[in-house]
């Protein structure tokens, strides 16, 4: 016959096995909470500052009037829709739809589009027929500034027309491949050096008092070395050696929007490389036509040379 011992429950250990799994499954909520943390959660979408009906179908405007430079996003939404197009400025373009959410439109204005009122035209497709919105849309003026610079030595033949046209031609070949949807994802936009901004986007700029030019960028203050960032998720669409912007990287983030990072000392990406948001993608330096160390970004929008700074700040739905 067994003992009482040996028929007897070890009360200690059930209860540490007891408190074991029981404290397991409290912490489950809390990993799995973590985990959701973890993914990059989109900002809401925010109230459109117009909104215009037709024929059940509601067009948003997320701005009131589009400055010189800048951008504005539209969102079209209703049944049955099969392709939008808007017309502004003598540009046409297409809508590009995000799944659950709509379609989406940049309006832009050229560096240096006359400031005035002018027609924004949407022509929708549906199943049940095309569909005309009409806006009048305010151009404001971007109050662009003049700066004097001086390239002189090594560097002087750099203030050359020919050798800026040359530059900028290939540029546009290579922001002119357009791909079909957005590259960028919930982390959307932003800086890619924390640090003071010293040159604004669109400032007329006067070199060696003789040649004028336009800044398509934004100047940030950064030492040789110092780590940039990728403002968003994309693919490198070009790396090199550029004459007027040195060691230069150019990263295609879909759907027409690209953004470049002019002077680097050293770069640490390919062409055709995938490119997560944030991820370093060179160090800043003073290579081509730099006065001195500092980091020139620059984004361009459907072919046009945008304000950086205006775009980052501006809602964007995410892919």
């Amino acid at each position: 016959m067994p003992s009482r011992e040996s028929i007897m429950p070890d009360v200690p250990r059930l209860t540490a096995l007891c408190w074991i799994a029981l404290c397991a499954l409290l912490c489950l909520p809390t990993a799995a909470q973590d985990d959701i943390d973890a993914i990059p959660q989109p900002e809401p979408r925010p109230a459109p500052a117009e909104v215009l009906v037709e024929a059940g179908l509601r067009l948003e405007l997320y701005f009131s009037a589009i400055a010189q430079g800048s951008v504005g996003l539209l969102r079209l939404e209703g049944d049955g829709i099969r392709a939008a197009r808007l017309s502004f400025l003598n540009r046409e373009q297409d809508f590009f739809p995000i799944a659950g959410d709509g379609w989406y439109a940049f309006a832009l204005a050229e560096m240096d589009a006359p400031p005035r009122s002018r027609q924004l035209t949407v022509q929708v497709e549906s199943s049940s027929g095309s569909v005309d919105f009409q806006h009048e849309l305010r151009v404001e003026p971007a109050g662009y500034i003049t700066q004097d610079f001086n390239i002189s030595g090594s560097r002087s033949w750099l203030a050359d027309p020919g050798v800026e046209r040359a530059e900028f031609a290939k540029l546009d070949a290579i922001s002119a491949q357009r791909s079909p949807l957005p590259l960028w994802d919930a982390l959307g936009f932003a800086l890619p050096l924390d640090a003071p901004r010293s040159s604004p986007f669109g400032a007329y700029r006067v070199l060696n008092e003789a040649m004028q030019t336009r800044h398509t960028g934004w100047d940030q203050r950064a030492a040789i070395g110092t780590p940039v960032q990728a403002i968003a998720a994309g693919k490198v669409a070009f790396a090199g050696l550029l004459d007027i912007r040195g060691d230069y990287v150019m990263i295609d983030h879909g759907y027409g929007v690209y953004s470049g990072y002019a002077h680097f000392s050293q770069r640490h990406v390919t062409r055709g490389q995938d490119i997560a948001a944030g991820q370093i993608i060179g160090m800043s330096g003073n290579s081509g036509r730099s006065s001195g160390p500092h980091l020139h970004w620059e984004m361009t929008v459907d072919g046009e040379w945008v304000d950086g700074m205006d775009f980052i700040e501006m809602w964007l739905p995410a892919p």
